[in-house]
């Protein structure tokens, strides 16, 4: 499999080309450029006219013209016309957004060269983007030279035709107003281009999409870097192709979802996208479903970043290897939450449709015993015990059976039928490593669980928990040797975005990278009781430190935006 380039160093590639060229640069995506992400951007020191460059980057191994030049209609602009843009591109919009600037693609050595390519050349040179090539050499590293020097600034572009037209009786002082003009024009003009109430520009193309982004813009970054895990260029796929979807994020989460599983001959089971419209009657209730997919994403960035040591104990082959289990295990935590919440969802529906009261007994109680007997939950129990390397004594059986037949904790119904379904599959595909890892993740990733299983969890009225606690059969898992159950509990902690309803505090994953071997991840909290959500989130991930043992190489920054208030965890 062709080795791909990553976004991060195809933009130090071209960072270094530039300082070399005597620009100064700005942070790569600097937030003073939101809403449009800008991977590189640079001054000449010497401010001189058209002394700006922007570069975007590509990283596809082929490039079609079409991906990223297309007719488009677009309904929402300023006027309340549709207006139809020929040949329309982000370099276009870019090129508007920053008029004095020089727009470039840069594009790696590796571009599959055919008639495609050719296409795509012409077409920038039609239009004025600039194109870079990016190559990896085995003493210098990664460089970054011009293929054509066609790019040239809008405003120079627009200046130049008007002077032309004019005539050559156009003074200096004449053509800077007309520059002038042109550069307010352009400004006004982005209303025209892309009229959005909240525009995203992340994608390779211009998004018209109607329905709301509720998957991490920061997670889906991170996916055109990824280098080591092998359904790498699934997920690069995804990422450059997300904003182009007209499809919403359950379609897109739950089809890319669906492709993976794919890989091992197994069916991914989605009802629980179906059942996620009833659930979300409950005026409490938060997503799952994309939840899933979207810890799923993160595990999968943190487990390319560290690879060579996350994979120590898995095999190297397609089935065997550590994003073999992570992807079962992520996409499937949640997957029995309908269960845990049915009893008390149906004793709700029963309530409003009957007109009963609240302390009437609900008219469908959920009673496990008998199916857990008949078909095969009880065996499979032990086997769980087993993997979690548990002593079944009474007091753990005691707990087992409480968390399972009358609590449903999610989280150990998630295992015991994922376990039941790959029997029923006939799954060949996966290791038993891989299994067994997955669903270790899966039975503990519940607060409730690795508390209880850790000594952890707060005194209660619950005696069943309070004996099983005491024992603290598994103080600690560390990454070193469980990554799996590892990057699942932490992972579902920070993933929160896309959960909160109007009206609540949003919190966002503001930024997830790697550096020297340690992960950082950056959390923000704003809007309505922000501070009280903040500190909440606090005390969980103090808990969760006292579980998780990273080696010192996961660092969690939390930010109350509206308190400006800040607080770190190295775990």
């Amino acid at each position: 499999m062709r080795e791909l380039y990553s976004k991060t160093e195809m933009i130090e590639a071209v960072r270094t080309f530039l300082e070399n060229q005597g620009f100064a640069l700005r942070d790569n995506y600097d937030p003073v450029f939101e809403p449009a992400r800008v991977p590189v951007f640079a001054l000449d020191e010497k401010q001189n006219e058209g002394g700006e460059v922007f570069v975007d980057i590509i990283t596809e191994p082929q490039i079609k013209a079409e991906t990223y030049f297309r007719d488009r209609l677009f309904g929402r602009t300023s006027s309340g016309d549709g207006l139809e843009i020929h040949d329309a591109s982000s370099a276009q919009f870019f090129r508007h957004y920053f008029p004095n600037a020089e727009v470039y693609w840069a594009l790696p050595d590796y571009v599959k060269k055919d008639r495609e390519l050719d296409i795509f050349k012409s077409k920038c040179e039609t239009e004025h983007i600039g194109l870079l090539e990016v190559k990896k050499d085995p003493r210098n590293g990664f460089t970054a030279s011009k293929i054509g020097n066609f790019a040239l600034p809008l405003i120079k572009d627009r200046s130049d035709q008007m002077k032309k037209y004019v005539g050559q009786t156009v003074n200096d002082h004449l053509y800077a107003k007309l520059k002038l003009l042109l550069e307010n024009w352009s400004q006004d003009d982005l209303a025209y281009l892309v009229f959005y109430p909240e525009p995203r520009y992340l994608a390779t193309d211009i998004s018209v999409r109607d329905q709301e982004f509720n998957i991490s813009r920061e997670l889906i970054n991170k996916m055109t870097e990824l280098k080591n895990i092998w359904y790498r260029e699934t997920l690069i796929r995804f990422a450059e192709t997300y904003y182009s979807k007209s499809e919403d994020d359950y379609a897109i989460a739950l089809n890319v979802t669906e492709e993976l599983w794919r890989n091992y001959e197994i069916e991914f089971p989605s009802l629980h996208k179906d059942f996620e419209q009833i659930l979300k009657l409950d005026p409490r209730y938060r997503d799952h479903f994309l939840h899933a997919f979207q810890v799923f994403l993160y595990g999968a960035y943190v487990i390319d970043e560290t690879y060579d040591l996350c994979r120590q104990g898995f095999g190297n082959k397609k089935g065997h290897r550590i994003e073999d289990a992570w992807v079962i295990c992520a996409t499937y935590h949640d997957f029995n939450y309908m269960i845990q919440q049915f009893d008390e969802w149906t004793k709700s529906f029963f309530i409003s449709a009957l007109y009963l009261d609240q302390n009437d007994k609900s008219p469908a109680v959920l009673q496990l015993g008998e199916s857990y007997v008949k078909r095969g939950y009880m065996f499979n129990t032990k086997v769980l015990a087993e993997i979690l390397s548990l002593k079944v004594d009474d007091v753990t059986l005691d707990f087992l059976y409480d968390r399972i037949l009358e609590k449903k904790n999610h989280g150990l119904m998630s295992a015991l039928s994922l376990l039941k379904y790959l029997e029923l599959k006939k799954c060949t595909k996966l290791s038993k490593k891989a299994k067994r890892a997955a669903c270790k993740g899966i039975s503990i990733h519940d607060s409730d669980i690795w508390q209880s299983l850790s000594g952890l969890a707060p005194d209660s009225s619950d005696e069943v928990r309070n004996k099983f606690k005491d024992l603290k059969l598994i103080k600690q898992i560390s990454f070193a040797n469980d990554p799996i159950p590892f990057l699942l509990i932490l992972a579902d902690s920070i993933q929160e975005e896309g959960r909160s309803k109007p009206g609540q505090c949003k919190i966002e994953l503001e930024k997830v990278y790697s550096e020297n071997g340690s992960l950082f991840s950056q959390m923000s909290f704003k809007g309505i009781d922000a501070s009280d959500v903040f500190k909440k989130k606090i005390k969980e991930l103090e808990t969760v430190n006292k579980f998780l043992s990273g080696g010192k190489r996961f660092t969690v920054s939390l930010t109350d935006k509206e308190g400006d208030e800040n607080h770190q965890f190295t775990i």
